[in-house]
């Protein structure tokens, strides 16, 4: 199995959120780690962000599942019922189609 080095990962900055919604991701990094291992339909990101960044918009998908890991630091969770905050070793999963 080749090896996925991150270093050598394509690494996207910002987001291509639409205008001021692109300002609370605008800092964040994302290494495309199953983009550089060739795979095409499983994405994986090892997201880096700066205190106050967020990951993304709130959002969900109709067809495809999502899973976000911490791997270092925390970040808060915002669901309809409330906030989760998610420090190192934790995750959540979101099942495609559900809102």
């Amino acid at each position: 199995m080749p090896k996925v080095e991150p270093s050598t990962a394509v690494v996207v900055e910002g987001s291509d959120y639409p205008g001021r919604f692109a300002a609370q991701c605008a800092d964040r990094l994302r290494h495309r780690l199953a983009h550089t291992g060739g795979l095409t339909t499983l994405g994986v990101n090892l997201t880096q962000l700066p205190p106050g960044q967020w990951s993304s918009q709130r959002h969900w998908h109709s067809h495809e599942d999502e899973f976000v890991y911490v791997l270092d630091g925390e970040v808060v969770l915002v669901e309809e019922t409330g906030e989760t905050l998610l420090g190192a070793g934790d995750s959540a999963a979101f099942p495609k189609g559900a809102p």
